[in-house]
């Protein structure tokens, strides 16, 4: 009905991934605007912009598990170092020493996030006899696991201090490492990782959006909320926290073998427990248990770089002055906002987002 905001008749329509057409309008302009956008991105932008991208696809996978079905994982760092690899060696450069098959990415980087995902499903039983810090304290105990083979599997990762390239952007049969012309145009390569990681952020973001509405979605909300109730009304914990683990692997996996595609090189040493934690900042400062929560912390923790050394340059000389390197300015001022959120915020960005676009719905009548 019209000038009915939000009265729906069709529970097809309430469900719908854009249920309205503001959110539509919304939607089609900011991906209009980032496409756009990247023609002018300096290369540093494009970096930071196409981290942003793939780390909020790594960030709702942690969400899937955390934050929608309320199952404490310190492991997802070792999850993302899991994809990282299983490309790195389908689809690297092999030598005497590190293997490599030089495979296309249409077959390592869906494998990047199956294998993740069954090793989520192996270790799912201990998230069904465990919970709290108890399953926080196992997770915690598969890092340092991941951590320890990583280091020491020379021939997959290379070694600790050492390293090993990444997987090679080739699609069936064309090799896009230097790019490629469009025309009279010619794409870079960050340029097509760009535009390859929005299309990967578009499907998960869809698919986290469906997955919210479904009854997966509501039983992991049940099974977050209280878990005995939720077995008490029939849902199998078993099947939902495995699919939990399952799922949250693969968005790991496929979100870590693009990002360190960029950088060419990936050391074992990126996947501690510094890294897991990085994460659950990330999403506890965007809001966990929201689909948009983990984008806007995504883009909060990989533009902030960008955004502290533009106000360096600003400030010109005076810069000099201050005592902190621009990567401690960056560290300190993420570790004050966690702490923040924490304590006036527990829902994050979103729910300032949240509380923004009711006044502003609400208005005049904003009481």
């Amino acid at each position: 009905m019209r000038g009915r905001p939000n009265l729906y008749t069709d529970y097809r329509k309430e469900t719908a991934i854009l249920n309205t057409t503001t959110q539509k309008v919304w939607a089609f302009t900011g991906l209009i605007l980032l496409i756009i956008s990247s023609f002018f991105f300096s290369q540093y932008w494009m970096y930071l912009v196409t981290t942003a991208l793939l780390t909020a696809v790594a960030a709702w996978g942690l969400n899937i598990v955390s934050g929608f079905a309320g199952q404490i994982s310190l492991a997802h760092g070792a999850f993302i170092g899991i994809g990282t690899y299983v490309s790195a060696v389908l689809g690297g450069v092999g030598s005497s020493y590190i293997r490599g098959y030089e495979l296309d990415m249409m077959i390592w980087l869906p494998l990047a996030g199956i294998v993740p995902a069954i090793i989520g499903l192996i270790i799912s039983p201990l998230a069904v006899r465990l919970k709290g810090l108890n399953l926080g304290l196992v997770t915690l105990g598969l890092v340092f696991i991941a951590s320890y083979i990583f280091s020491n599997w020379n021939s997959v990762t290379g070694g600790s201090g050492i390293g090993r390239k990444t997987a090679k952007l080739k699609i069936f049969g064309i090799d896009f490492n230097d790019g490629f012309h469009a025309g009279s145009y010619h794409i870079e390569k960050d340029q097509f990782i760009f535009f390859l990681s929005l299309i990967l952020f578009i499907f998960a973001g869809i698919g986290v959006k469906n997955l919210m509405r479904s009854k997966i979605g509501r039983a992991y909300a049940a099974i977050r909320d209280r878990d005995i109730a939720a077995e008490a009304i029939g849902i199998n914990l078993y099947r939902f926290k495995a699919s939990a683990f399952a799922l949250s692997s693969f968005y790991a996996g496929v979100a870590g073998s693009l990002i360190f595609v960029m950088s060419g090189g990936v050391d074992p040493t990126q996947f501690n427990l510094v890294y897991s934690v990085t994460f659950i900042a990330i999403v506890i400062i965007g809001g966990a248990g929201t689909v948009l929560g983990p984008l806007f912390g995504a883009a909060f923790f990989s533009l902030i770089p960008g955004v502290i050394k533009y106000f360096l340059h600003l400030v010109g000389s005076t810069a000099d002055q201050i005592p902190l390197h621009p990567t401690q300015i960056e560290r300190l001022v993420f570790g004050l906002l966690l702490i923040g959120f924490l304590i006036f915020e527990p829902r994050g960005l979103w729910g300032i987002w949240f509380r923004l676009r009711n006044y502003f719905k609400a208005w005049p009548f904003s009481y």
